[in-house]
């Protein structure tokens, strides 16, 4: 009577639970661990248990040393056990456990051992993925950063006075701040050309899009290449206010691009100014040209503008259909 109400209780535990004998045979197993493994108790009582759950001996050895050290009296415990699964359609899959095993040894000297289970793949998934995402936000910081550290050399090179570095510095920190707001929009997945470009003219209000007019292919850019084309795009339409097309109410902007034999090309032509002249020193927006090694770049400063023209040798993820620009 006593034994029946024991057994009772047992398959009402919650937790997964069986017991091996000494010869790692099953001898019983409560309810909730037949539920988990997809087993009646039939199928486990009386065999042993790398006969019900087979796997390679690589796998099994290290685990049938902790079952014989928990017959021998120590408390073990494994945090993160794989073990395959057989489903009802015969199919297997990779499941994980943490398992705590404990001994039992009677007045007879009959020695058990007991095991508690929990199955944690959902939670080892999470932790993957959480450490994933982590190393992923390291690097993108380290990028970050070194991004920032030769935006401010560059500008520094290219700016007069502490008062000028201050103006430039802050605002390609604020574009690459846009750029970061687009690209979170966007999943990080990458921008097209259009989105980066009303990115880059946002401050700058929304009438002054009505004088651009732009015509090329979709276009979706890597994250990488998004965020160097963002900063050029940022450095031209700086320029553009200072000495281009955004100082006249009649200036207009022409972009286009067009991908031809893997090399992305693209035009930017200013025009509607009157008497422009070329400047004396090129300003940051042309160094960033020359932190790639391949790209070919060409402008002219003619009397109602700035022409600009640049190719680029590019690779087309199959996956994801995505443009990245080739460095080398």
């Amino acid at each position: 009577m006593i034994e029946h109400t024991f057994e009772k209780i047992y398959d009402l535990m919650p937790q997964a639970s069986m017991v091996l004998d000494a010869d790692l045979v099953f001898v019983a197993a409560n309810d909730a661990y037949c539920r988990a493994v997809k087993r009646s108790k039939s199928d486990l009582i009386g065999r042993y248990i790398f006969d019900v759950f087979p796997d390679t001996a690589d796998r099994i050895e290290p685990v049938r040393r902790v079952f014989l050290n928990a017959l021998a009296g120590q408390v073990t415990k494994i945090d993160a056990q794989p073990y395959e699964l057989l489903l009802e359609d015969g199919t297997l899959e990779d499941r994980i456990w943490y398992i705590e095993q404990h001994p039992l040894k009677l007045d007879s000297g009959t020695a058990y051992m007991v095991q508690y289970c929990e199955d944690i793949t959902e939670r080892e998934a999470l932790r993957i993925q959480r450490d994933l995402v982590t190393a992923e936000l390291n690097h993108r910081v380290r990028n970050t950063l070194a991004v920032v550290q030769s935006v401010a050399e560059h500008t520094g090179l290219a700016s007069a006075d502490i008062r000028s570095f201050l103006k430039g510095f802050s605002g390609r920190l604020a574009a690459m701040s846009r750029n970061f707001a687009a690209l979170t929009d966007s999943h990080w997945q990458g921008l097209d050309f259009e989105t980066i470009l009303r990115t880059e003219l946002e401050p700058y209000a929304g009438p002054v899009y009505d004088r651009i007019k732009h015509d090329g292919p979709e276009v979706k850019l890597t994250v990488r290449t998004s965020k160097f084309t963002s900063m050029l795009v940022h450095e031209l339409i700086t320029n553009a206010s200072k000495y281009g097309f955004l100082t006249s109410p009649d200036g207009r902007l022409s972009l286009r691009w067009w991908i031809d034999e893997n090399v992305l090309h693209a035009e930017w032509h200013e025009t509607g100014l009157v008497n422009v002249q070329p400047p004396t020193e090129l300003g940051f927006g042309f160094q960033l040209f020359k932190m790639m090694e391949n790209i070919e770049v060409e402008y002219e400063f003619l009397p109602t503008g700035l022409k600009l023209h640049f190719g680029v040798p590019i690779e087309m993820s199959s996956a994801t259909g995505e443009i990245e620009y080739q460095s080398t």
